[in-house]
Order: structure tokens, then sequence, then C-alpha cells
């Protein structure tokens, strides 16, 4: 593992990223930096390799070749914990449906912390913060198969804040949201991009999100 890459303000650094699948170059060449507390939004046509870039943030999907630095740190390297590595890049899928796992809107916020071994005090602490960090407090009983798409996508970042997350990722969270759903989300993600200087790397199709965002990668 190298240190090398370490700056106080770049929590991503990306040198040279390359991703094929068999014959296929899905990325090729990618180079780039992200500062602490930024808001970077992915654009591009559907095929075009935003999920794959993003995925490969927190080591989803392999590299093929190249390497990504968080915070100094070579996450490439096959010695790094990938489990440690993704409490701190928490990614948020399209489909929250895909990324719920109980039938108790708590249960479900508590699923991350209890594997880490987190003691149950701290957990109960950590799901009353993430809810009323996403603005679902109230909701800690509910059963997420009746909540809205947008509460169920709030209930799934919630789950991800539990973790203490540095850094979010989102790959088109509003994708198949009305567009309630879809304010009540995108308020959410720059509200903790703001107040809790979360760094943001969203993949969206709307313009209007894109533009709320610091910096635009097409």
């Amino acid at each position: 593992m190298s240190d090398n890459n370490s700056n106080d303000n770049i929590i991503l650094k990306v040198e040279g990223l390359k991703k094929v699948f068999g014959d296929h170059v899905v990325l090729e060449n990618i180079n780039t930096t992200v500062k602490k507390g930024e808001v970077i939004a992915i654009i591009g046509p559907s095929g075009c390799g935003k999920s794959t870039f993003l995925r490969s943030l927190n080591l989803l999907e392999k590299p093929t070749e190249g390497h990504i630095y968080f915070h100094g740190t070579d996450i490439t390297d096959k010695n790094v914990n990938i489990n440690k590595l993704r409490e701190k890049i928490g990614m948020v899928f399209q489909n929250p449906d895909n990324q719920l796992v109980a039938t108790v809107v708590e249960e479900d916020i508590a699923f991350g912390p209890e594997n880490l071994g987190v003691d149950p005090k701290e957990i109960r602490k950590r799901v009353d913060e993430s809810l009323k960090q996403v603005g679902m407090d109230g909701f800690q009983t509910d059963t997420p198969s009746k909540l809205s798409g947008g509460q169920k996508q709030r209930i799934a970042i919630a789950g991800i804040l539990a973790m203490k997350p540095q850094c979010i990722v989102l790959d088109e969270p509003t994708a198949m949201l009305d567009p309630v759903g879809r304010k009540d989300v995108m308020d959410t993600v720059h509200r903790l991009n703001k107040e809790n200087n979360i760094t943001i790397i969203l993949i969206t199709h709307y313009m209007d999100e894109a533009v709320s965002a610091d910096k635009v990668y097409v």
C-alpha cells in the first residue's frame, strides 16, 4: 500500500482506471480527484460506464488496471479490508427495494452497524440520528414496503448513514421516483453534504440535479 498520494483535502484519487468485461473495454485511463465535501454529478448516455466507475470506488467492481486512493491509501491493494472501506464509502442504488433487508425500518437501519459489532446502545443512537438526518424521524416501527418510493430511498440513505460514512455514492437514486420523491431525496443529499460535510458522488439523468453539483463529470 502507498500513502504518497495523501492530501488532507483529497478524499479520492483515481489514476489510470481501466475496467474490461470479456473483450469489452468499459473504462479506460480514467483519472480524477475528489475533494472532501464536494458534490460530484456524473452524466452520460446509458451504457457508457457510469455505474461501473461508481461501483469501482468501493470495489464492488474490481479494476482491471489502475489505482484508486482513499485518503492516500491504495484501496486496490489486495491487503485492504474491503468491509472497512465500505463503511467509509457507502453506496445507494437506483431501486431502494434492493437495499432494504428487514420488515421494520429501525431493524433495517441497524443491520449494517450490527454486522460491524457496534454496541447495541450505540446502534440505537445511530438509528435515531440517521432517521432525523433524512427527515424520517417517527418512522422507526413502520414497514418499509408500505412507504413511498422517496421515503424508501431516504431509509436506504439512513442505513448508509448509520455506518458513519465519509463519502456516499448514489447510482441514479431518483430515477424511479415521482417529482415529489425526487425533490425529497435530493434535498436530503444536499443537506447531508452541507451539514455533515459528507462527500457526494451521484449518477443522474436529470440536468437540474447535475447543475446543483460542484462539478459535473461527463
